[in-house]
C-alpha cells in the first residue's frame, strides 16, 4: 500500500483542482481580464489551451518513457521494494518509480502550458519574455526567429537559463522542500526512492511538481531576459534525461571529460549522495551544478552506501554475460564502449 503521506498529497492536490476547476467554470469570460487570477481563469476557458494540454501531455509520457527504459536499461540498477521504499514497477501501486513520474506529468502538464498560453496571449504584458511568432525585428518585438537577437545570445541564452533553473531548484529544494512541515508532506514521497532508479528521476508528486518542476522552468522567465520558446522545451527535454541519470547507477563523473567539469557539474554519484539522506544532513540539492551547494556548504562528494553493491552487480552482470559466450574481457570493452556513448 502507498505510504500516508502520498496518499494525502494525492488527495490534497484532487480537493485543490476540483475547487480551481468549479471556480474557471463559473468565471465570467464576457468581461475582460484585469488580473493574473482572472486571466488565469480565461486561459483555462480557451480551446488552444485545452489543446496544448491534450497534446503535450501524452508527448511527455512518451519522452519519459523513451529516457527511463534507455538510461534503466544502460545504467540498470536492481532494488527490494521493502519497508518505504516503492517497487520500481507495479500495476497496483501509484507510488512505484514508473508510475509516480507519471502523475507528476499529468499535474504539472496543465501548469507548464497555462504559461506558455499566457505568453503567447499576452507577450511581454505576462511577464515572461518568450520570442516566437510576433512580427517585429528587435529585442523589443519579436519574430520568432532563434537568431534575430544575434548568434552570441542565441548560444548564451541556454547556459544563462541553466543557471537561473538550477539557482530557483537549489533554493526552493533547500529552504522549502526539506522544511519539515513541508518535507513529510510533499517531498518525502520522492526520497522514498532509497536508492533511486533511472524511473524514479522526476517521480515527484502531484504538489512536489510545482517546486521541482514548474516554479524552476518558468521562474527564469519572469527575469527580464529573452528566451526563445523552442530552446525553453528543448532544455527541458535534456534536463529530463539528465534527471534520469543522476538517479541511475551511472558511475561515470564529469571530471572524467575534465577537470574543470568535475569541479563544476554534479554528476550522478553526488545526486545519489543526496537520496542517502531525508531531512537530516541533507546535501547536493543542486541537479546540475555544483557551485551552489559549494558557496552554500552543502556539498558532500562522498559516496551513498549502495554504490559498492552497484559495482558488484555491474561485476555479476559481465560475469553472467561471459558465462553465456565470449570473454569478460569483451564484454568489459562493450560495456564501456556502451557508456562512453552516452555518457550523460
Amino acid at each position: 500500500m502507498p505510504a500516508k503521506h502520498v496518499v494525502y498529497e494525492v488527495v490534497a492536490f484532487v480537493i485543490a483542482v476540483s475547487a480551481l476547476g468549479y471556480l474557471a467554470y463559473m468565471h465570467d469570460t464576457s468581461k475582460p481580464c484585469d488580473g493574473v487570477w482572472s486571466c488565469a481563469m480565461e486561459i483555462m476557458h480557451e480551446k488552444e489551451y485545452l489543446i496544448r494540454c491534450a497534446i503535450s501531455l501524452p508527448v511527455a509520457i512518451v519522452i519519459y518513457l523513451t529516457f527511463a527504459f534507455f538510461a534503466g536499461y544502460v545504467w540498470p540498477r536492481e532494488i527490494i521494494s521493502e519497508g518505504p521504499r516503492p517497487p520500481m514497477l507495479s500495476w497496483t501501486r501509484f507510488d512505484a518509480d514508473l508510475n509516480w513520474s507519471v502523475v507528476g506529468l499529468i499535474a504539472g502538464t496543465p501548469m507548464i502550458q497555462l504559461f506558455h498560453q499566457a505568453s503567447d496571449k499576452y507577450g511581454r504584458a505576462s511577464g515572461m519574455w518568450m520570442y516566437k511568432d510576433i512580427s517585429g525585428a528587435s529585442w523589443t518585438e519579436s519574430t520568432g526567429w532563434p537568431l534575430e537577437c544575434g548568434w552570441l545570445w542565441a548560444v548564451v541564452q541556454i547556459p544563462v537559463y541553466l543557471l537561473l533553473w538550477d539557482f530557483t531548484f537549489y533554493c526552493l529544494h533547500r529552504w522549502v522542500l526539506h522544511l519539515p512541515q513541508l518535507y513529510w508532506w510533499c517531498h518525502s514521497g520522492h526520497h522514498a526512492f532509497r536508492p533511486p532508479t533511472a524511473f524514479s528521476g522526476i517521480a515527484v508528486g502531484p504538489i512536489d511538481v510545482i517546486f521541482e518542476g514548474i516554479l524552476p522552468y518558468v521562474v527564469p522567465l519572469f527575469c527580464g531576459l529573452p528566451f526563445h520558446e523552442y530552446t525553453v522545451n528543448a532544455v527541458n527535454v535534456a534536463l529530463t534525461l539528465h534527471a534520469l541519470i543522476l538517479h541511475s547507477s551511472n558511475h561515470h563523473d564529469y571530471s572524467e571529460l575534465s577537470g574543470f567539469l568535475g569541479w563544476l557539474m554534479i554528476s550522478p554519484v553526488g545526486h545519489n549522495m543526496h537520496h542517502q539522506y531525508g531531512e537530516v544532513n541533507a546535501c547536493n540539492f543542486a541537479p546540475i551544478f555544483k557551485i551552489w551547494d559549494r558557496w552554500l556548504g552543502t556539498l558532500n562528494e562522498k559516496e551513498p552506501f549502495w554504490w559498492a553493491s552497484d559495482r558488484k552487480a555491474a561485476k555479476t552482470r559481465v560475469l553472467a554475460a561471459t558465462a553465456l559466450g565470449g570473454s569478460a574481457k569483451s564484454h568489459e570493452a562493450a560495456t564501456a564502449k556502451i557508456t562512453e556513448n552516452f555518457f550523460f
